[in-house]
């Protein structure tokens, strides 16, 4: 297999798992299939109009937009951090459901993912010999199957296990938050860090898979407690 076909299955790889976060806060919100479907096509049509764009928008305006990703990546995880608490407050102690508002934090492109996507298609299009249209449907397409399938499935699993609601939603708020909050400081440390010499460390697997485990474990436990609570709610009722 040629590298530009690796490179470009990678690249199209990483569009189905951006699309994730999008169908997390669409699964966990209070929206029906309708409301889900609008989103995905939203970012469909977006992917067209970038596909479109490759070649008319100018270098200096993507590298002015990507300068700006340090703060937009801040911005977006203090709004993550704050409604994602409010979301959670608002329902366990109002029983006010404002997810159909606070969950557009992590469905809506934010300009750095909007310029990502335009990044993608602009490289798909130098390693692939199709016309940039189709580049759009292709990286479209992926959005709007990643997308909605993510949010269905996701929206059917809670719906079982009785985790559904706002304060689920918040908590996966809180989670990406923390990650937006974090990449920036992670991320620069270890390209930084690449600078130096590298010495070879053994890797223990059996201590990453239960490290691993025990993070599951902590992030599983704040979604059951958050059904624990609903409970008693509902037998006052």
């Amino acid at each position: 297999m040629e590298i530009s076909t690796v490179i470009a299955v990678g690249i199209l790889i990483g569009i189905a798992l951006f699309s994730l976060k999008s169908g997390m806060g669409c699964g966990f919100a209070s929206l029906n299939r309708r409301e889900i479907f609008y989103v995905a096509s939203a970012y469909f049509i977006l992917s067209i109009i970038m596909g479109y764009l490759i070649g008319v928008i100018p270098a200096e305006l993507t590298n002015n937009i990507l300068a700006t990703g340090l703060t937009m990546h801040i911005v977006i995880a203090l709004g993550l951090l704050y409604f994602g608490i409010e979301t959670k407050k608002s329902w366990i102690s109002k029983r006010r459901d404002i997810s159909r508002k606070s969950f557009l934090w992590l469905a809506v492109p934010c300009p750095v993912c909007l310029t990502a996507t335009f990044l993608a298609c602009m490289t798909l299009s130098s390693l692939l010999d199709l016309g940039n249209v189709t580049i759009g449907l292709i990286v479209g397409t992926i959005f709007f199957a990643g997308i909605s399938i993510t949010s269905l499935s996701i929206a059917s699993f809670a719906q079982c296990l009785h985790l559904k609601g706002p304060s689920s939603l918040g908590t996966v708020m809180i989670l990406f938050g923390l990650f937006y909050l974090l990449s920036p400081i992670i991320i620069p440390a270890y390209i930084q860090a690449q600078s130096f010499p590298s010495f070879e460390v053994p890797v223990n697997l059996k201590e990453s898979f239960l490290s691993f485990l025990l993070i599951t474990l902590l992030v599983a436990s704040g979604f059951f407690s958050d059904r624990m609570n609903l409970f008693p709610a509902r037998r006052g009722g």
